[in-house]
């Protein structure tokens, strides 16, 4: 439901921003613990490698679900968990495989649940528009929701943005807060930004190699 908000009031608001530093800083800015945030990329860009290290970030401010709906319980999924050396931070980080929003919903609604929610990959959710918006109304500002979608073909960084694969998946790229474009294993992270907007680099010798060949 709408409500009228006092300009005096909104503007003494507060909103619980992450105090990144370092490379996320410079990437990412200062992020709200609550924004949204889509991830997309093509097949072996580094996108879902870029959400994993982004997940084991995101520890140190909460606990993070990692639902794994396209790659479920595969051996793939292990071998990122073993590079990024998950398991020293098994204590805020789950793995979930195969929720859809109704049981994603669900878990969240618990006492103690994560304060991050990774969705891997949008085109394995068996949900529509409404559906999104509705799981979205219930959680927003109140979890932070971090999308990974896939996109058709291997396009270039200034054309990836129309190459976003599937109707949902364009709605919540126009809907989040945060864009990161995948290209190359570099991350450009994008939008509404607080501060931040340097590339980040998910793996320096695949990325060097990638980019070195484009010039």
């Amino acid at each position: 439901m709408a409500k009228t908000l006092n300009v005096k009031t909104f503007l003494t608001k507060k909103f619980d921003l992450m105090p990144f530093d370092g490379i996320w800083k410079n990437s990412f800015g200062r992020p709200s613990k609550q924004d949204s945030m889509m991830i997309y990329g093509s097949s072996g860009s580094g996108k879902t490698e870029l959400a994993m290290q982004y997940g084991r970030y995101l520890t140190n401010f909460g606990k993070v679900f990692y639902n794994s709906i396209e790659q479920r319980d595969s051996f793939t999924l292990q071998q990122s968990l073993e590079r990024n050396q998950m398991d020293l931070v098994a204590d805020k980080f789950q793995v979930v495989t195969g929720a859809q929003l109704p049981e994603l919903a669900e878990r969240l609604r618990k006492q103690r649940s994560a304060d991050f929610v990774i969705i891997d990959s949008i085109q394995y959710l068996e949900a529509n528009k409404a559906e999104y918006f509705e799981f979205k109304e219930e959680f927003y500002k109140k979890k932070g929701l971090i999308w990974i979608s896939q996109v058709n073909g291997k396009p270039k960084l200034e054309n990836i943005d129309d190459k976003i694969k599937g109707a949902l998946a364009n709605t919540i790229w126009y809907d989040v807060d945060i864009q990161v474009p995948v290209v190359g294993f570099q991350g450009f992270p994008q939008k509404r930004l607080n501060g931040g907007e340097e590339a980040f680099i998910i793996n320096h010798e695949r990325a060097t190699k990638y980019w070195a060949k484009i010039k």
